[in-house]
């Protein structure tokens, strides 16, 4: 996608089904495993990890996710794992592959500091493989922008799904555009049905509840990118529920000085709120009323 120019009113499902615990860790070392570059989170007696219950909303996680990828673009993967350790401290660890460990410590008289201990330090629970994570950022950023280019094809708006779909790093075999323009008006819905089904299916399991005692159905979540997918599946579907954790609905647009994703105040909002891209909107107001008022003759 060419991200300085402006992606308008795309509303974002929220993800408020997903209950589990998250955790914010408060440092992380790099190591390897089987030669493969790693993050670990590190405990430290006493400091144990923040915790909240769920992810952020739908919207505010897939636009720090594609921002991120973008950041994560070019680099060496020792750059990407700093990267990576600045994000998770900021934010939330991105990978819970053995459940929710909070609720398990609840459940039993467990000592706490012992517990984050092993699970942390000995068994060593929470690590990121760098490769994997930019492997899963660069994909999900592929088919936010694949399915967003879709839903402008499918309302006919041919220049913005081309903006849309602009930065996408696929071979041509998997390019939707060069696919959609090779095929005739008939064919064409065929081809939108194609990509949509590459999309990764969204999973869904029983579990046991153990603060309720209840078997319940709930989309199987282990990663932020899992979350940001559910997210993003809310939004797609028609009659998905595709409201934001908030209650109200949220606009994403890409800045046109920056090209990160952020979330619109304004119908004719066009950049972020930083104080560097709010410079160049600035200059470029100026520049416009200049020449406007120029061709009106009021001003040499």
């Amino acid at each position: 996608m060419e991200l300085k120019k402006l992606l308008d009113d795309y509303e974002i499902g929220g993800i408020g089904d997903i209950k589990k615990h998250t955790l914010r860790f408060h440092s992380y070392r790099i190591g390897t495993v089987e030669g493969m570059l790693t993050i670990f989170a590190e405990y430290t007696s006493g400091q144990f990890p923040i915790t909240y219950k769920g992810y952020p909303s739908g919207q505010e996680l897939l636009i720090e996710l594609c921002n991120l990828n973008l950041e994560l673009r070019e680099k060496p993967l020792k750059e990407c794992a700093e990267i990576l350790i600045r994000w998770s401290l900021e934010n939330i660890h991105p990978y819970y592959h053995y459940g929710d460990d909070v609720t398990a410590l609840e459940q039993v008289d467990n000592d706490a500091d012992q517990y984050w201990d092993m699970l942390v330090n000995v068994i060593e629970c929470y690590s990121i493989s760098v490769k994997d994570m930019v492997r899963d950022l660069e994909q999900l950023y592929t088919d936010t922008m694949t399915l967003f280019a879709i839903r402008s094809l499918m309302e006919g708006k041919i220049t913005d799904a081309q903006r849309i779909y602009g930065e996408v790093r696929v071979p041509d075999e998997k390019n939707l555009l060069h696919a959609w323009y090779r095929a005739d008006s008939v064919h064409r819905p065929l081809v939108l049905q194609d990509f949509i089904e590459n999309i990764p299916k969204l999973k869904m399991g029983l579990e046991y509840d153990l603060p309720t005692g209840q078997i319940q159905l709930q989309p199987v979540v282990k990663s932020v990118v899992d979350a940001a997918y559910f997210g993003l599946a809310r939004f797609m579907a028609v009659n998905a529920n595709a409201l934001d954790d908030y209650g109200g609905k949220t606009n994403i647009a890409f800045c046109q000085a920056c090209g990160k994703a952020f979330i619109k105040r304004g119908n004719r909002q066009k950049y972020c709120g930083t104080l560097e891209c709010q410079s160049v909107r600035n200059k470029l107001k100026s520049k416009e009323y200049y020449y406007r008022e120029k061709a009106k003759g009021k001003t040499k």
